[in-house]
């Protein structure tokens, strides 16, 4: 399969033998398969082992206890599904039910229908942003009680902060969850305590305001039709039945954040010390989180060793340093032909007299104008042969400084530096 997947981006990128295959994948974005393997472990695991009943847990547990104890395990990797168990059992506070969140409450809590405003009105750009949201307030929920909810996460690896106020009383509550939550989470969680505070103090009339967009559209979403199903959400709905059993209206607006309205500035400061002091008492992991847990650790399983290995590719680690999240042409739009002299180049193998001569294929480096020793800086900026003025004179005009060399231009990353060298290689007809 790795075989499979070097030719695969040979093609792609149109690059030669020599290649390196680190350097393919970086160029590519393309992950080991042997990450890829873990990744997806992680996954399916994480998304199954959800359920504290599933068939999985007692095996992976009895398999992962037996593994340090065995010789035909010494030397190797463990299983994938053994690594991502581990990797599970590593958490402070997963969340595990006995059931799908759709099986755990009523039929009647899955099908209502949210009162949700996504369109206030307000801007984020607008000037006087409180009287508007003032205004609009006292329009649609005149004598309501307002409370404001956020949540804030400060570090990929830090925990996860949510603020809620009630702005009529001015009483604030911070809840801390989990390092491996997201914000959106975080978002939901301040929903719950909202409406668990409208039970508490019986609250006739309330209108909750978030700035998380996709919280609220979530909870709008029909459930039955959703391809992932969030706890969070179910007991948000579940609650706001409690809610109309008890006749209390509840509506959730949308109002854009930092955007100077007090109670959403209040609510963002209460988040953000929640990170450091909040309440612990839902310090839980959900699926959907640890789920996307499994892409940081394929990219930091990818980072370290492209970050320590220098025995292959110092030529495109100059130009490369980092791993990106897209490949450099995937806005792009050249030819084949652009694309792989281009990508040929940032790699550092390409058919130029220099290299062929390196790999043994000519008797001489020099170039086919007799003048230098034929590499890319000699082709590119010297030989006599290419016509370079409107190359040169594009670098001058996006104030590329000079002398420069290929490396440098290709390190920019610059689309600019791109076209130009693109036009180039089509006004010259360069095949390397």
């Amino acid at each position: 399969m790795d075989s499979i997947q070097a030719k695969a981006m040979r093609i792609v990128l149109g690059a030669m033998k020599s290649s390196p295959i680190n350097c393919m994948r970086v160029e590519c974005v393309e992950p080991p398969l042997s990450l890829r393997r873990q990744f997806l472990s992680d996954k399916f695991l994480f998304r199954c082992i959800q359920f504290s009943n599933h068939i999985l847990t007692p095996k992976l547990t009895y398999l992962a206890s037996l593994i340090p104890n065995c010789s035909y395990w010494k030397n190797k990797r463990p299983p994938c599904l053994v690594e991502s168990y581990r990797r599970f059992t590593c958490f402070e506070a997963p969340h595990q039910a006995t059931s799908n969140p759709l099986f755990k409450y009523s039929y009647d809590s899955l099908v209502i229908s949210p009162d949700i405003d996504t369109s206030t009105g307000l801007v984020k750009i607008e000037q006087n942003q409180k009287l508007t949201f003032n205004y609009i307030v006292d329009t649609k929920w005149p004598q309501w009680h307002r409370i404001f909810t956020d949540a804030s996460k400060r570090s990929k690896d830090g925990c996860v902060g949510v603020g809620v106020l009630h702005s009529n009383y001015n009483i604030v509550q911070k809840t801390k969850l989990p390092p491996e939550s997201s914000v959106f989470t975080g978002e939901c969680i301040g929903l719950v305590k909202a409406i668990e505070y409208i039970l508490l103090l019986k609250l006739q009339k309330t209108v909750i305001f978030t700035d998380s967009l996709s919280s609220l559209n979530a909870l709008a979403r029909f459930l039955f039709g959703s391809h992932y199903q969030f706890p969070v959400i179910s007991e948000i709905r579940n609650l706001l039945l409690k809610c109309i059993k008890e006749n209390y209206s509840v509506s959730f607006a949308w109002v854009p954040g930092h955007c100077g309205i007090s109670g959403n500035e209040k609510a963002d400061r209460l988040a953000n010390e929640a990170v450091e002091s909040g309440d612990v008492d839902i310090f839980r992991n959900y699926a959907h989180d640890l789920m996307s847990l499994s892409g940081i650790y394929l990219r930091n399983s990818w980072t370290e060793p492209w970050a320590q290995d220098s025995s292959k590719g110092r030529h495109y680690r100059t130009i490369q340093p980092s791993i990106p999240s897209k490949p450099w042409f995937w806005k792009l739009r050249f030819s084949k032909k652009v694309t792989t002299v281009l990508s040929r180049m940032r790699l550092g193998h390409v058919c130029t007299p220099a290299h062929l001569t390196k790999l043994n294929i000519n008797d001489s480096p020099t170039c086919d104008c007799g003048y230098d020793v034929g590499d890319l800086n000699h082709i590119i900026f010297v030989c006599p042969r290419r016509d370079r003025s409107a190359l040169l004179e594009g670098l001058i005009s996006i104030q590329i400084p000079f002398p420069s060399s290929i490396s440098c231009l290709l390190s920019t990353l610059d689309p600019h530096v791109y076209n130009l060298l693109a036009a180039f290689i089509l006004s010259n007809n360069i095949k390397i």
